[in-house]
């Protein structure tokens, strides 16, 4: 057996070197010369571009495999390591090869030097991270889902609670910075009579109501607001940039069609009616908990006058 360690041999132990590199790393391994022609090319990546060996890429580019756009994106980071003789490491790269299947590189790229020093190409190594990538998306959207659903409330799909307060907190903060008079409106609606409901239809039916009125919510508020339910029979709504005037009409036209649309339960037809409360919010004094305050007021009012009305 030949001894490597002997400078006689090094030149063919460079050659097996290369060899077992081209044959067998699992990363690509690319030269090219200064017009990104491919000049010696591992195994891996004539598989990667679906030729049969090596050889047949000698002379081709990345714009024979590759869409135009990540072909330019490749051959403009090889014209500027080139230009600076400075590598450039950790390059992730997305390939679109069609709507279903796109695949995730991280690829770096270095200068090739010839004996003298100067410059005569480029060479790199690129990882396949597919994998890595598609989990690190699913792991993002599993996080997303469990954000959105500790906000959200299991029975109307309204936001809830907790997120009722941040929201509240945010814009608070965010008018009190404008200080150019705008400001926000906040809905407290309570169902009337819901222990009735409750005791004479049963819980399940209640259910119903809740839902229906989340829905009725949703309706008559438009995109930029955001709808609660903030306990069993409470529900709100925040209405950004719309004075107590502009609120107003959005109220009424919940009480209206609340009471107007009466909902089957148990084969019955029973009319459902809710108590508001609409306040808005002084910019200069930005004060959420008097701001709760006044609407729970607000609706302790229409329900001693009578319920089925907006309090403001």
């Amino acid at each position: 057996m030949k001894d490597y360690t002997d400078p006689e041999n090094r030149q063919e132990l460079d050659k097996i070197c290369l060899e077992t590199i081209r044959k067998y790393n699992e990363d690509t391994v690319y030269f090219k010369d200064k017009d990104s022609r491919f000049i010696w090319n591992s195994a891996r990546h004539a598989r990667q571009l679906g030729v049969d060996s090596p050889e047949d890429l000698f002379g081709k580019t990345d714009f024979d495999f590759f869409p135009k756009d990540f072909a330019q994106a490749a051959r403009e980071t090889e014209m500027a390591i080139i230009a600076s003789g400075q590598p450039i490491l950790n390059i992730e790269e997305e390939l679109n090869i069609d709507e279903d299947n796109v695949r995730y590189y991280l690829a770096s790229k270095y200068p090739l030097f010839d004996e003298n020093g100067e410059i005569i190409g480029t060479w790199g190594s690129t990882k396949d991270i597919t994998e890595i990538k598609t989990l690190e998306k699913e792991l993002e959207r599993s996080y997303q889902k469990m954000q959105l659903l500790a906000r959200v409330d299991d029975l109307s799909g309204l936001y809830n609670r907790r997120h009722f307060y941040e929201k509240l907190e945010n814009l608070t903060g965010l008018y009190e910075e404008r200080n150019d008079g705008s400001t926000f409106s906040l809905i407290l609606l309570d169902v009337d009579d819901m222990t009735y409901i409750n005791d004479q239809y049963g819980q399940q039916n209640g259910d119903t109501v809740l839902r229906s009125i989340a829905e009725i919510l949703l309706v008559n508020t438009k995109k930029q607001d955001t709808c609660f339910r903030i306990g069993g029979d409470e529900f709100a709504a925040v209405l950004p940039d719309r004075d107590k005037m502009a609120a107003l009409g959005i109220a009424k036209q919940i009480v209206n069609q609340v009471s107007n649309n009466p909902i089957i339960l148990d084969g019955k037809r029973e009319k459902v009616t809710v108590s508001i409360g609409l306040v808005t919010l002084d910019p200069k004094d930005p004060d959420i908990n008097d701001l709760l305050s006044r609407a729970e007021r607000k609706v302790s009012k229409s329900k001693r006058e009578g319920k089925n009305q907006v309090s403001f």
